[in-house]
Order: C-alpha cells, then sequence, then structure tokens
C-alpha cells in the first residue's frame, strides 16, 4: 500500500511569493505616482516661474522703450522752444498762464507783461566800488515781468501758487497780493483776489530764439 504525501509546504511559499510580488508592484506603483505628482507639480511651478520672468522681461521692455519715447519728446520739445522767437514765446507763455489758472477754477482777471523793470541782483558792497570793474559779460538770458490777477476760493489760489514752482517755464514769484472779495450773499463762497508779479527768465540763443 502506498501513501500520497501533498507538498504543502511548497504552495505556503509560492503564495508567499505571490503576496510579496504584490507587495512590491503596489509600492512601486506608490513610489512612482508620488514621483509623478512632484514632476508635475515641479513642471507647473516651472512653468510659472518661466512665465513671471518673460512678464518681468516684457514689463522691462516696455520701461526702456517709454523712456525712450519720453527723452525723443523733451529733446523735440527742446529744439521746437529754440526757434520760437521772443515776440511768440512771450503770448505763449500768457496763455499757458491763462490756462494753468482756469485748471484750478480760478476767474483770470488780467494776464499781462509788465514794463516795470524785474529785479536784479543786490549791488556789490562798498568796500567792493573802488576796484576796477571788468566788463561783465552780458547775461544769456533776459528778465520779463508779468502780472497775473485771478480771483477765486482760497485753496485754490493756494493750489495754482504752488503749481507755478514745477511750471513748464522758468518763472520767480516776486510778490503775492491777497484780497478778500465782499460776499453778495451770506452763503456764497468766501473767495479772494491774487494778484502775482511773476519774472520769467528768457534765455536767447544763437539764432536769436527764446527757450525756457
Amino acid at each position: 500500500m502506498k501513501l500520497a504525501v501533498r507538498n504543502s509546504g511548497g504552495a505556503s511559499v509560492l503564495r508567499g511569493l505571490v503576496t510579496l510580488c504584490v507587495v512590491i508592484l503596489l509600492a512601486g506603483a506608490g513610489v512612482i505616482y508620488w514621483q509623478y505628482t512632484g514632476f508635475t507639480e515641479l513642471k507647473a511651478r516651472t512653468q510659472a516661474a518661466e512665465q513671471q520672468v518673460e512678464e518681468g522681461r516684457s514689463i522691462a521692455q516696455r520701461l526702456e522703450q517709454t523712456q525712450q519715447r519720453y527723452q525723443n519728446m523733451v529733446q523735440q520739445l527742446q529744439h521746437l522752444e529754440l526757434s520760437v522767437s521772443e515776440r511768440a514765446y512771450i503770448p505763449t507763455l500768457l496763455k499757458q498762464l491763462e490756462s494753468a489758472a482756469k485748471s484750478y477754477r480760478l476767474t483770470v482777471l488780467s494776464v499781462r507783461p509788465s514794463n516795470a523793470p524785474a529785479s536784479q541782483k543786490k549791488a556789490q558792497p562798498e568796500d567792493e566800488e573802488g576796484k576796477d570793474e571788468e566788463k561783465k559779460p552780458a547775461e544769456p538770458y533776459e528778465r520779463q515781468t508779468i502780472e497775473v490777477g485771478v480771483r477765486g476760493q482760497f485753496w485754490d489760489v493756494m493750489r495754482f501758487t504752488e503749481n507755478l514752482t514745477r511750471f513748464p517755464k522758468i518763472l520767480a514769484v516776486e510778490r503775492l497780493q491777497l484780497r478778500p472779495r465782499q460776499r453778495k450773499e451770506p452763503n456764497d463762497p468766501f473767495e479772494v483776489e491774487a494778484q502775482f508779479t511773476l519774472t520769467a527768465f528768457i534765455f536767447r540763443t544763437a539764432e536769436g530764439g527764446a527757450s525756457q
């Protein structure tokens, strides 16, 4: 009589190997998925950074182009002003003053050049009067006195006065007189009348034109 012996130990080993292979396969798939997810995120961040760099370059290029256009316009303006004669320069200046005053809601009463001499430098001290004075070269500019009268609310007048320091022509405020305007009605806004005495400096060129 023969006995059949079943090899149960071999089946257990086989199941263990299969289980181990499945675990290794799942672990490998997890590692691959984790790496792929990290790679995708890194790729997205890289693309975003490249886009930001490209936008920065584009902005810098536009800024450089804008600055170049600004410089070209400034040079063109200076060239045009150099070609303007003194006869045309003064009326243009008066119109610019009138337009600036109106932009601050002021009523322009008068804008006109004055025949009064513009202020000059003080005389030299007495101890230098006896010295031999060499003939000084003529100044490269002329002074022109301009009278400007406006009416409006006090703070509008003050803002206009401050704007004169940033005026596109070289001006000096020599004198400012303020006088309150009488109200016709109690509810009327408080207004003042301002009289400006300005000195405009007109630079001459070799061609006889005038510039700011």
